[in-house]
């Protein structure tokens, strides 16, 4: 069944657990697969770099929990592959309490300046989508350092400065360039305007002129200084120098952050969205992630099409139709409906009303697409965009468990970099500049979700804590912009529907529908055969390899096995003892 949960969400940095509420179900139809008898043997890390997965592997051997793990790893992601995340950048987490059975969900997400205005990138009285993505209005008040130090405070046990120094050792030391931060450097330089503002991110992504080829050493030394002084005051971002140093970076870019802005940033601790599934609970992230919603509304659908996805088989055509069709119906709503207001909140509860869901799954044609309008408004046609952002799952000894999604948005962010060693963020492009325009990822953004001062912008990260009974059984997430969702859906289907190992599962190539534009994205390992079954279904099948990744922990009875996405200088999950 699912059981959505509705609470009074708040805004803080140190609060009481929101009480759950029952809300109606709709039952599913396949069980899951495996089940958890020991789980507290020993603990495990997923990252998409093998240096942060080894971080915080370092920590739960010192005896640190779940979240300090998450935290240092997160912390070294930021320097090792600044592509996608940073203390320039924010994010979500959910954290599970294994001594009090509480689950909790943390939104350090970016915040929109309190300047900012949908005026603001209007130009000769058109739109330009460009000053959403690139500069100084692209840049959200950051919040991840906020996130992780809320972490430490509320369920770490060693120092936030042990945590801090495996980053910064990374930063002043320096590690070979990954071939996915090689990757992205030779995608981003040749767009950099040839401007002042944009010279400090082309000089830390190229090596003699041309773009930081794979091995080459990455050293940081002006970030090495920012997180020792992070170090030993958790507020160095918030105020002083460094806060000054962002500040001064997006203004000469054009932008209308403020050190008040940063002073004022505080974290949201919202209840988190519950969804029951197969027998056991799925906790995710609500809104301004549109990323739990529509992978609830997805899996209700799916079970509730009256088709065995197990007898199906993984990565079949039929299986694969299914889920397609249940994504686009998620992805509509979200274009419709969604964003950081009371009512995109009301429109979410409401996606997940049992009687609609079951409506819905009413709907799917087992055999053939429908037409685009079948799902919603027709939407401009743009094509996605690779994006940043990282995940990362840890399960700890004793159970408990966090799943953070961290992120600067597009590739580099905003494509600033303070004196400091900042990569600043970009999400405002996760807004909407204008009602029904569409963001970098082809995303068609509604009216709830345009820009606003304070606001948070609609987000596709979807971090997911799978618990059975009272402990945590399956953790997993991902990165690659929209993608997130459907990349989710597809491996807690194959973990616990299809029975696939987590390598197995993070490995199997995946496929991407975001209902608008019309066009059913497929990895180029899904075999021929595949593509063509489902361009006999309907589908415009159009094969692309943008890179995304999801990282997965799945707790069974010999304890926790994880798994790091291969597609982005994934390694094997490290485990600790």
């Amino acid at each position: 069944m699912i059981a959505t949960r509705s609470a009074a969400e708040r805004t803080t940095t140190r609060v009481a657990h929101p009480s759950p509420h029952a809300a109606a179900s709709l039952a599913f139809a396949v069980g899951l697969v495996g089940a958890a008898a020991t789980a507290r043997a020993q603990g495990a890390v997923a990252a998409d770099d093998p240096r942060a997965t080894a971080v915080g592997a370092a920590v739960l051997a010192d005896g640190g929990t779940a979240a300090d793990a998450a935290v240092a790893t997160a912390l070294a992601l930021g320097v090792v592959n600044p592509a996608s995340s940073g203390i320039g950048g924010g994010g979500f987490a959910i954290v599970y309490d294994a001594a009090t059975g509480q689950t909790y969900a943390f939104d350090f997400r970016e915040v929109a300046p309190a300047a900012l205005d949908p005026g603001d990138f209007v130009v000769d009285g058109a739109v330009d989508p460009m000053r959403a993505r690139r500069g100084g209005l692209a840049v959200g008040v950051p919040g991840e350092v906020a996130g992780l130090t809320l972490l430490t405070e509320r369920f770490g046990r060693l120092s936030w400065r042990r945590l801090v120094a495996p980053a910064m050792r990374l930063a002043r030391e320096g590690s070979p360039t990954s071939a996915f931060m090689s990757q992205a450097a030779a995608r981003v330089v040749p767009t950099l305007p040839d401007e002042p503002a944009f010279a400090p991110l082309r000089a830390l992504l190229t090596v003699d002129g041309a773009p930081r080829p794979v091995g080459a050493p990455l050293v940081r030394p002006a970030l090495a200084a920012t997180l020792g002084a992070l170090s030993r005051d958790r507020r160095a971002l918030a105020t002083g120098p460094i806060a000054d140093d962002l500040v001064a970076t997006a203004a000469a870019a054009g932008g209308v952050i403020t050190t008040a802005d940063l002073a004022a940033y505080q974290v949201a601790e919202r209840a988190p969205l519950d969804g029951r599934w197969r027998g056991h609970r799925l906790a995710t992230m609500p809104i301004p992630s549109s990323g739990g919603v529509v992978l609830l509304e997805a899996l209700a659908i799916i079970d509730g099409a009256g088709v065995d996805l197990a007898t199906l088989g993984a990565s079949s055509p039929a299986a694969l139709h299914v889920i397609v069709e249940a994504l686009k119906h998620g992805f509509a709503d979200r274009a419709r409906a969604l964003g950081d207001t009371d009512a995109g909140r009301a429109a979410a509860r409401a996606m997940l009303a049992p009687a609609r869901l079951a409506a819905l799954a009413r709907a799917v044609d087992r055999d053939r697409t429908l037409p685009s309008a079948r799902y919603g408004e027709p939407a401009p046609v743009v094509t996605p965009r690779p994006g940043g952002t990282s995940h990362v799952c840890v399960v700890d000894r004793d159970g408990n468990a966090v799943a953070l999604t961290t992120t600067v948005n597009g590739y580099y962010g905003a494509k600033l970099v303070t004196p400091t060693g900042l990569v600043l963020n970009n999400q405002i492009d996760d807004f909407a500049v204008a009602v029904d325009a569409s963001n970098m990822y082809g995303l068609r953004q509604g009216a709830e979700n345009l820009v606003g001062p304070g606001k948070r912008p609609l987000s596709s990260m979807t971090p997911v804590l799978v618990i059975d009974g009272d402990r945590v059984v399956g953790c997993v997430g991902g990165s690659g912009g929209p993608r997130i969702i459907s990349n989710t859906l597809q491996v807690l289907l194959d973990l616990f529907v299809f029975g696939l190992d987590p390598a197995t599962a993070v490995a199997a190539p995946r496929i991407h529908h975001q209902w608008q534009p019309d066009v059913l994205v497929v990895e180029p390992e899904l075999p021929a055969a595949t593509r063509a079954a489902l361009a006999a279904r309907g589908h415009q099948v159009e094969v692309a390899d943008d890179i995304t990744a999801v990282q997965a922990i799945r707790v069974g009875p010999a304890g926790a096995v994880g798994a790091s996405d291969p597609r982005k200088n994934g390694a094997r999950a490290a485990a600790a003892r």
